[in-house]
């Protein structure tokens, strides 16, 4: 459908012998809320985590923000992450573990606090040239095998582009130009072919790619469909800046790929909540990406998975109430 209505203009073609067929003809699919599985927050305490949470949510609730996943949790501040969730039902947190430390331990103990999932990272892998293989290892693959067993995911930021992303403020050769002074030869591929392998072992587990892996759709078509437990977020890459409309042929080919793989896109920003930096800016970094999904046009099933309910399956979260809070609903 190229151009799909709210469910309340269709029902209005019929509803009341078509009393009012056609009003609001033009408002389109609107989504329930939006989690958003990928943000950070790195405090450490538990009153300063629950001021920026209200700040934040009560700012975007009119953008229909509910829920966050947040990614910096550690076996160190579980018990502070355990508390700021349990007073505050729009924070979710992963356990953010390195290259490493493949504490099976830990892990367990922040599954006991709440933690919905393992966040990984490659720069350190990039930046002082450590071998891809490094995630093969027994001890990591009994941490996959776990979160399989708990049903819970892994996210994970595997590669990273070498070009400039001043679109969403990426410098030139992030990460890599550390590692190429301490001798990495490794590339992009050599870090997606290794978390592929991964990927591949412990089909019983998620894999959430974070920005997209970095690649095209015409690449991800060909990975998604290969790989049943992977599943890509929508952060940085999917972006609109404001005032910017996207250009027809970039429109259509990610509304292609949205409705193809509906079950296996999350939607995430990477905004960082940081007091010093709770400004218009970030809050633009949040509605950027918000702006993406809504310039596709999504039909309302695609648009319900994307913003919320995938996420939702994916890392076991409640369902949240979809009322509106006011009398307007962007």
């Amino acid at each position: 459908m190229e151009h799909p209505h709210a469910s309340d203009v269709e029902e209005r073609e019929t509803t009341d012998d078509g009393f009012s067929r056609g009003w609001g003809a033009h408002f389109q699919p609107s989504e329930n809320y939006w989690v958003d599985c990928h943000m950070h927050l790195r405090e450490e305490d538990v009153e300063t985590m629950l001021d920026l949470l209200e700040s934040w949510g009560d700012r975007l609730e009119a953008w229909r923000f509910r829920r966050t996943v947040a990614l910096d949790g550690s076996p160190s501040t579980a018990d502070a992450f355990e508390a700021a969730a349990e007073a505050d039902d729009r924070l979710q947190w992963l356990v953010w573990l390195d290259p490493d430390e493949p504490d099976l331990e830990g892990l367990e103990r922040c599954l006991e606090a709440g933690a919905t999932g393992l966040k990984l990272h490659n720069r350190p892998v990039i930046q002082n040239a450590i071998d891809p293989s490094v995630w093969h290892s027994a001890e990591w693959n009994r941490l996959f095998d776990r979160l399989g067993e708990a049903e819970l995911p892994v996210l994970w930021h595997v590669t990273q582009r070498l070009t400039e992303a001043p679109y969403t403020g990426g410098g030139r050769n992030s990460y890599w130009e550390t590692g190429w002074e301490n001798g990495c030869e490794f590339t992009n591929e050599d870090l997606l072919q290794s978390f592929l392998t991964v990927v591949e072992q412990h089909p019983e587990t998620d894999f959430v790619g974070a920005h997209q892996l970095h690649l095209g759709f015409d690449r991800l078509d060909e990975l998604l469909a290969a790989h049943p437990n992977l599943y890509i977020d929508t952060s940085i890459g999917c972006f609109v800046r404001w005032g910017d409309r996207m250009y027809e042929e970039d429109r259509d080919r990610a509304r292609e790929f949205f409705c193809e793989w509906d079950d296996r896109i999350l939607f995430g920003t990477d905004c960082l909540l940081r007091t010093e930096l709770l400004n218009e800016t970030l809050y633009q970094q949040f509605l950027g990406h918000v702006r993406y999904i809504r310039q596709l046009r999504l039909p309302e099933t695609v648009l319900q998975k994307v913003s919320h309910r995938n996420a939702e399956r994916v890392f076991g979260l409640p369902s949240a109430d979809p009322s509106m809070k006011g009398t307007l609903r962007p």
